[in-house]
C-alpha cells in the first residue's frame, strides 16, 4: 500500500524539493488513474446486486455476494472524497514546494513550517481514506473470489441434484404411464371378447333385448376407439419421457429441456382430460351392459328354471330305472342258472340278450344320471353367480346359460330313444317270464 510521506521540508536544497515533487506527483497520478478506473468498474450496475436472496444460488454463495456489494457499494461512495483528497493534497504539495524552495528569514520560516502542517495532515487525511478504501476493494475482491469458488462447488452438486431430482420425476411418470399402459391393453382385450361374444349372443336375443344389445355394441365401439386413442398418447408419453431424459439429464440442455417439459406437461394434461372421459364412458357402459343383462337374463332364467325342474323330472324315474336293473342284474346269473335248467336253448339265447339289454340300459341311465345331476350343478352355480350376484363388465353369462340349457336339450332325443328301448325291454322281460312260467 502506498502512503504519502508526511512532510518536513524546511532547509531542504532546492534538488531534494524537486526530488520529492517528482515522487509525489507520480503517487498521485498513479492513484487519480487507479481511482478513475476503479470508479468506471463500480459505476456500471450489478444485477446480482439487486437482491441477492432473489438469485438462485446457495446460502453460502449469497452471504459472499451480500459482502461483496455492501463492500462495493461502500468503495464506489468513497471516490468522490477520495478524488477531492487527492486533488487537495496535490495543491497544498505545490504550494508548499512553491514557497519552500529558500527558507532564509523567520517569516519564511513561520509560514513553511506552518505550509508543513497542512502538507502532513493532508496527508494523513488521505492515507486514512485510501486505507479505508483499499480495505473495502480488498474485501470485495475477496468475497468476489469466494463467491465464485463457492457458486462452481454448489454448481457442481446443484448439477447432480437436479439430474437425480429430474431423473426421479421422470421414472415416476414413466411408471404411472406404464401402469396406465398396461390397465388400457387389458381393458381393451376384456372390450374386444365382449363385443365377439355380444356379436355371438345378439343372434339369439328377443327384440328387446336386441336393442339394449345393440347401444351395448354401439357403447363398445365408441370405447374401443378412445381405449386406442389413449394407448397411442401413453406411447407418445414414453417417447417424450425418454427426450426429457436425453436433453435434460444426459445433455443438460436447459432450453431443450424446458421445451420437452411443457410438452410433457402438455400430453398429461391432454392424457388425463381423456382418460377422465374414458372413465365416464365406461361407467355408462357399464349401466348398459347391466341393463342388457338383466334383460338377457330374464329370458335365459326362465329357460334354466325349466331345464331344472325337468331334469328334477328325470333324475328321479332314471334313479329308480337304474335301481330296478342293477336289481335284476344282480339276480342274472342265478336266473341264467334256472333257464338252463329247462335245457331249452332258445329260452336261454332270449334271456341272455335281454340281460345284455340290461346292462346297456343301466349304462345309459348311469350316465344319464351323472349329466343330470353335473348340469344341476351347473345350472345353481350359474344362478348364484349370474342372476343373484351379477355386476362384472362381461356378455359372457348369457352365452354360458344359453350354451347349458342348449346342452340340456341336446340330450332330449337321446333320452327319449332311452325311454322307448327300456319300454321294450320291460315289455320283452314280462313276455319272456310268461312264457317261461308257462313251460
Amino acid at each position: 500500500m502506498k502512503k504519502y510521506l508526511i512532510l518536513l521540508l524546511l532547509f531542504c536544497s532546492f534538488t531534494v524539493y524537486a526530488d520529492i515533487y517528482k515522487d509525489e506527483a507520480k503517487k498521485i497520478t498513479a492513484d487519480k488513474k487507479r481511482i478513475s478506473e476503479i470508479g468506471k468498474k463500480l459505476s456500471t450496475d450489478e444485477k446480482e446486486c439487486e437482491n441477492p436472496s432473489k438469485n438462485d444460488l446457495s446460502r453460502n454463495v449469497v452471504s459472499e455476494l451480500k459482502i461483496y456489494c455492501e463492500a462495493r457499494e461502500s468503495a464506489k461512495s468513497r471516490i468522490p472524497d477520495i478524488k477531492n483528497l487527492l486533488a487537495e493534497y496535490e495543491n497544498i504539495l505545490k504550494n508548499y514546494l512553491d514557497e519552500c524552495k529558500t527558507v532564509d528569514t523567520d517569516e519564511k520560516y513561520s509560514k513553511c513550517e506552518s505550509l508543513d502542517q497542512q502538507v502532513a495532515a493532508s496527508a494523513e487525511r488521505l492515507n486514512d481514506e485510501k486505507e479505508k478504501f483499499n480495505s473495502e476493494i480488498d474485501t470485495m475482491e475477496n468475497a468476489a473470489a469466494r463467491a465464485k469458488e463457492l457458486n462452481e462447488r454448489s454448481n457442481d452438486a446443484g448439477r447432480e441434484d437436479f439430474k437425480r431430482t429430474v431423473t426421479n420425476n421422470l421414472n415416476a411418470k414413466k411408471e404411472l404411464v406404464q401402469a396406465m399402459q398396461k390397465g388400457l391393453e387389458e381393458d381393451n382385450k376384456v372390450f374386444k371378447t365382449s363385443k365377439t361374444k355380444l356379436n355371438q349372443s345378439l343372434k339369439n336375443d328377443s327384440p328387446d333385448s336386441a336393442k339394449i344389445g345393440k347401444d351395448f355394441l354401439g357403447g363398445l365401439n365408441s370405447i374401443l376407439l378412445q381405449n386406442n386413442n389413449l394407448r397411442q398418447i401413453c406411447a407418445s408419453m414414453l417417447k417424450t419421457i425418454n427426450e426429457a431424459q436425453n436433453v435434460c439429464v444426459t445433455k443438460l440442455n436447459m432450453d431443450k429441456c424446458r421445451k420437452e417439459e411443457t410438452k410433457l406437461e402438455n400430453l398429461f394434461n391432454d392424457g388425463n382430460s381423456k382418460l377422465s372421459a374414458y372413465k365416464d364412458e365406461k361407467n355408462n357402459l357399464v349401466a348398459i351392459e347391466n341393463d342388457y343383462h338383466k334383460a338377457g337374463m330374464g329370458n335365459i332364467l326362465a329357460k334354466t328354471e325349466n331345464a331344472q325342474k325337468t331334469i328334477s323330472n328325470y333324475l328321479q324315474g332314471l334313479k329308480e330305472q337304474n335301481s330296478y336293473l342293477n336289481q335284476q342284474l344282480g339276480m342274472s346269473d342265478k336266473n341264467t342258472e334256472i333257464v338252463k335248467s329247462r335245457n331249452n336253448k332258445k329260452l336261454l339265447d332270449t334271456y341272455l340278450k335281454l340281460v345284455a339289454t340290461m346292462k346297456e340300459l343301466e349304462k345309459e341311465s348311469a350316465e344319464f344320471i351323472k349329466f343330470y345331476e353335473e348340469y344341476l350343478s351347473k345350472i345353481n352355480n350359474f344362478t348364484a353367480t349370474c342372476v343373484n350376484g351379477k355386476s362384472e363388465f362381461t356378455t359372457e353369462c348369457k352365452i354360458e346359460g344359453d350354451k347349458i340349457v342348449n346342452d340340456i336339450n341336446t340330450q332330449e332325443p337321446k333320452i327319449m330313444k332311452y325311454g322307448e328301448n327300456l319300454n321294450k325291454f320291460n315289455k320283452d322281460f314280462a313276455d319272456f317270464f310268461n312264457k317261461f312260467n308257462k313251460n
